[in-house]
């Protein structure tokens, strides 16, 4: 994880980073070497067998000075073919994912131009979508540019070399991110970039912290004088989750029952590690899988601040609940500049009405 730095600049880098920068380009040196040493180590090995099965009546002798050659080009051979192996998973391609409102600011981009010279190679993947332009009734379909978003990852992804790693780092509205990890297929040596302001956390699927990192209150809130029958999910987990007004919101959205889902006490106040944004994406799929199995025929409705790899993150994990989340459940954008919620419709099986109120208050 690179250290924070103060607002607009770059991140500072640590040795590590300065060292993986310095060779992450370095895919043609290393070529080079495997390209030579492969005949010279050939070429030395021909000699000393030559040397230790002699043709004709040429006598058996050994030359040290050969074996010490031979040994010397297979030692290179190995480390050269080891630090290529390690060129080409460690710092192989950077899928870089957007999906914005047209009208946002990306302040990633330092991060993202950090991250770009630490890879070989970069795929630049994004959409931007006219969020307002978009809208009927208090709804915004993206569900075509969001597919087209998911088929162009997954064609990149299987037009990439095999002796190559990958690193996803996304910058997606959450309710894409969502669905796009729901359609995600290649996982076995995928890298996440999680960018947060002046700090990018990396960290691999396998890097899952020992304990669970979400928790549920319970009971869940019960609303006093509800406008609906709709179960709704919060999910907590970036500071601005602070200014929701749990009532307010309730009352527009038609919800009588608020599940509620934090970061467990003592991992609240800090930045989650790698290892703990990986372990909260499966936690998020397994609590969201539960409240909708239990929901029965009940729309939900989903409102979220989270980390945007722990929300691909908890699609993906989703995919693998056997529940058909989408169907019947509406994920709420905040539309920061008006103070309100529209629905946005990232994939076929949700609703394609806003989550009105049934009755008044």
């Amino acid at each position: 994880m690179t250290a924070p730095t103060p607002s607009g600049s770059a991140p500072t880098k640590t040795l590590r980073s300065r060292a993986i920068e310095t060779l992450a380009r370095q895919r043609t040196p290393a070529d080079i070497g495997v390209a030579v040493l492969v005949p010279a180590s050939a070429a030395i090995f021909g000699l000393v067998l030559e040397d230790a099965f002699p043709v004709g009546t040429n006598p058996q002798t050994f030359s040290g000075a050969r074996w010490a050659i031979m040994i010397i080009l297979l030692g290179l051979l190995v480390g050269t073919v080891a630090y290529r192996r390690w060129v080409y998973y460690g710092t192989g391609t950077l899928y870089s994912l957007s999906f914005l409102d047209e009208t946002m600011i990306d302040y990633h981009e330092l991060a993202q131009a950090d991250a770009a010279r630490r890879h070989m190679a970069v795929q630049l993947l994004g959409r931007r979508v006219d969020i307002a332009g978009r809208e009927r009734d208090g709804v915004v379909d993206v569900v075509q540019p969001r597919q087209d978003l998911s088929r162009a990852l997954e064609s990149a992804m299987n037009q990439d070399r095999d002796d190559t790693g990958y690193a996803v780092a996304p910058n997606l509205l959450w309710p894409a991110a969502l669905a796009i990890g729901a359609s995600l297929t290649r996982t076995d040596t995928m890298r996440f970039l999680d960018y947060d302001k002046q700090v990018t956390t990396e960290f691999r699927l396998r890097d899952k912290a020992a304990e669970r990192v979400a928790a549920r209150t319970d009971p869940d809130h019960i609303v006093a004088q509800p406008t609906g029958d709709r179960r709704g999910v919060l999910l907590s987990f970036t500071p601005a989750a602070a200014k929701f007004d749990i009532d307010r919101r309730c009352a527009e959205f038609g919800i009588s029952e608020l599940a509620l889902l934090g970061a467990r006490p003592d991992a609240q106040g800090h930045r989650l590690s790698g290892p703990e944004l990986g372990r909260l994406g499966d936690d998020l799929a397994g609590h969201l899988a539960d409240i909708k199995r239990t929901t029965g025929d009940r729309e939900l409705v989903v409102v979220a601040f989270l980390p945007k790899t722990v929300a691909l993150l908890t699609g993906w994990y989703l995919s693998r609940q056997q529940v058909r989340f989408f169907a019947g459940t509406h994920l709420m954008h905040y539309v920061q500049p008006e103070d309100r919620f529209v629905a946005l419709r990232a994939h076929p099986s949700q609703p394609t009405t806003f989550p009105t109120p049934t009755s008044k208050v």
